[in-house]
């Protein structure tokens, strides 16, 4: 860190000189043109036209000696907007090691292998982050969960397992794109121009942003979870598909609201969603008391269901209270 003294012209405007240092590093020079903004107690130079900085990061596979926990460490460097992560072990990595880089690898968007030795991996990034909204991701994120949920409900009524199995699979794929919004929301953290190209006003909008994908990624977990069960449960009928359908629908309702109150600064919607977690709570205990009725497995499975959309319902007013946080951080 270093210390300016303000300077005073004759004319009256106000001078302080930068570090050569730090001009240097991002390739700037006489005539560079740098925008100038207040945000909160600070001034922030933006330098134009200059190269994005790589992020870069190395990977021992001695400090992950489980593989998995190497595949948790790729996911998290690539989470935290790393554009290139090398994986370099002492001697030659094992099988289990290289299978778990490549699972990785296949789970995360933008992700590819450019070198690939017995003792070492590159991976590199190619996901350009300004390509993006972050509201626009938001929106079609919630959608693909909404869509899983509503199927799984109509594959239990209906014993469609294939319809099951197909929701289930589009869930798995919502991990991969939970991880990219993770991903861009971290790179924007850090650069005030990934900001402004992913269209997100300020660090304090950006932070509520964070809070939101990570309650969206339990929605879609929960979503994934329920179809997951759905394919292992026989025929629902009767009363009790009806109460499930009826819960399905309001919480498809509450997921929407939540979102819409979120990216419109709606507090009367926000505030609707929260009022209707009431309604889940009834449904839930009006299905529970004829699943027990029916044999321990069966039981088991629809018991299982239920508290997947209950707890979607859960993350939507989660959603709804990083709405309220929103309107009142402005």
């Amino acid at each position: 860190m270093f210390h300016r003294t303000i300077q005073r012209t004759a004319g009256g405007t106000y001078v302080v000189t930068l570090p050569k240092e730090y001009v240097k590093s991002l390739g700037l020079d006489r005539k560079h043109v740098v925008k100038i903004t207040l945000e909160d107690d600070r001034i922030i130079l933006h330098p134009t036209g200059t190269k994005p900085v790589i992020q870069s990061k190395t990977i021992r596979t001695a400090d992950f000696r489980d593989p998995k926990l190497l595949g948790l460490a790729i996911v998290n460097f690539y989470i935290m907007g790393h554009d290139i992560a090398e994986v370099v072990s002492e001697g030659k990595m094992t099988p289990a090691q290289k299978k778990s880089v490549r699972e990785a690898v296949e789970n995360l968007i933008g992700v590819e292998i450019v070198e690939d030795y017995a003792d070492r991996v590159v991976l590199q990034s190619l996901v350009d982050p300004s390509k993006f909204e972050i509201d626009v991701l938001l929106e079609r994120f919630t959608q693909f969960s909404r869509a899983i949920m509503r199927d799984a409900a109509k594959a239990l009524s209906n014993d469609d397992k294939l319809l099951a199995r197909d929701a289930y699979e589009r869930g798995v794929e919502l991990t991969r794109q939970y991880r990219l919004m993770m991903r861009i929301c971290f790179q924007a953290l850090r650069s005030s121009t990934i900001r402004e190209t992913i269209k997100v006003g300020d660090v304090s909008s950006l932070v509520v942003r964070i809070i939101a994908v990570r309650e969206l990624g339990r929605v879609a977990y929960y979503c994934m979870k329920m179809a997951e069960r759905v394919e292992e449960a026989e025929k629902s009928g009767g009363e009790i598909s009806m109460i499930i359908d009826e819960m399905v629908q309001l919480v498809d309702n509450m997921l929407e609201d939540a979102l819409q109150a979120l990216l419109k600064h709606d507090l009367g919607l926000a505030s609707e969603v929260i009022d209707k977690m009431e309604n889940v709570r009834n449904l839930y205990a009006k299905a529970y008391k004829q699943i027990i009725k029916k044999p321990e497995k069966e039981a088991y499975t629809l018991g299982l269901i239920i508290r997947a959309v209950r707890a979607i319902a859960g993350y939507s007013v989660a959603l709804a209270d990083d709405a309220i946080l929103e309107i009142f951080s402005k």
